[in-house]
């Protein structure tokens, strides 16, 4: 049985806030390339952010409904994953050949069946809408980490999380919005007091 939980922090746009996260133990560290949001990060900048991490820290790009020339184009050298937060279908995934992640938004135990369609790494379990801090339902959420390798998000933070990952038993965590002093910039004592809450 699986006793360690990973963490991913995601809307990074700052080389501080990796590194940060890297030294506080994060597996994955994630960049959001869809222009419309906020922590948008320039594919130009994409290298300065993901360059030189620790082996065992993997570059997360995340991308809404773009095409898979560009994907690949700035994932080349830059990224690790490749996550799908868009309409993207099984057969888009397939296309990619590198790791993929979908971000799926459920709500009933109906629609879960809909996730065998995809041959993904992950799932991506996000509330209604990504980035806003809302969450997501863990009971579905929960029911799914019971067949597929789940990472949880949506409106976690350190006063919640203990409870989410008893609750949903997922692979995984991402977090983003809710460890901002600002869209994209980091607050070092939210960090700090996350990992501290999640490694007890």
């Amino acid at each position: 049985m699986r006793t360690h939980c990973e963490v991913k922090i995601c809307g990074l746009t700052r080389r501080c806030d990796v590194e940060l996260a890297v030294e506080l133990g994060a597996e994955y560290v994630g960049f959001v390339l869809a222009p419309a949001s906020p922590r948008h990060v320039p594919p130009e900048l994409l290298p300065e952010l993901a360059r030189g991490l620790p082996e065992h820290v993997r570059r997360v790009g995340v991308f809404v409904n773009e095409s898979v020339e560009t994907i690949r184009r700035i994932a080349a050298g830059n990224l690790d994953v490749v996550q799908l937060h868009g309409a993207e279908t099984p057969e888009f995934a397939a296309r990619l050949g590198m790791p993929v992640w979908k971000a799926v938004h459920v709500e009933t135990e109906r629609e879960l069946e809909m996730l065998e369609r995809y041959d993904v790494e992950r799932f991506l379990f996000d509330a209604a809408s990504g980035g806003s801090g809302g969450v997501c339902d863990w009971r579905l959420a929960a029911l799914a980490a019971k067949r597929w390798r789940i990472m949880l998000a949506g409106g976690l933070r350190s006063g919640n999380i203990r409870d989410a990952v008893e609750t949903v038993k997922p692979y995984g965590v991402d977090l983003s919005s809710s460890l901002e002093e600002a869209p994209g910039i980091k607050s070092e004592d939210k960090m700090r007091e996350f990992f501290k809450e999640i490694r007890k």
